[in-house]
């Protein structure tokens, strides 16, 4: 399936679905897993945080139930669990993050910013709030130049390789 085929809420998946539903943000997820070009939108982005929020919190309660004398989210199957979301989650995540970035016409680099603690994060919160802008269009894949027919071998220009057999 190619970007620009229309997906089941009607925008091209290489478009940003504004207004997506859950179903949609999340499928646009997983399908744009590596993609960090293009934009999305705060509906996608939104979503998916908040999926991603509620199973790493059911990876970490759900162990709890079968060590009721353990301390709360101090279990350590749920912490793996947990920390293995945020591994198979990290790539996608930091992908999606870039792109809603770049619909508010922001560079994804400014995801660095999580380093700083504290203020990084508070920073890029408010960046991941702020409505799209136009010129985040800037960030889409530009149609190439279209591609001539099969190139016809011209004459062999001698290089370094084939002067050197001489």
């Amino acid at each position: 399936m190619s970007s620009n085929d229309v997906q089941p809420g009607g925008v091209a998946l290489r478009d940003p679905f504004v207004g997506a539903p859950f179903a949609e943000a999340v499928r646009r997820f997983w399908r744009k897993y590596t993609v960090f070009t293009g934009r999305a939108s705060r509906s996608e982005f939104w979503w998916w945080w908040l999926t991603s929020f509620a199973v790493g919190l059911v990876l970490q309660l759900v162990p709890q139930a079968f060590t009721p004398d353990a301390p709360l989210l101090e279990n350590p199957v749920g912490s793996y669990l947990f920390v293995l979301w945020a591994l198979v989650t990290l790539v996608g995540g930091l992908a999606l993050g870039a792109r809603r970035l770049h619909d508010a016409n922001l560079s994804g680099f400014w995801q660095f910013l999580h380093v700083l603690p504290g203020i990084g994060s508070l920073v890029l919160f408010v960046f991941f709030l702020l409505p799209s802008n136009p010129k985040g269009t800037r960030f889409d894949l530009q149609p190439g130049p279209a591609t001539p027919g099969p190139a016809t071998p011209g004459p062999a220009t001698p290089g370094p390789a084939t002067s050197a057999r001489r």
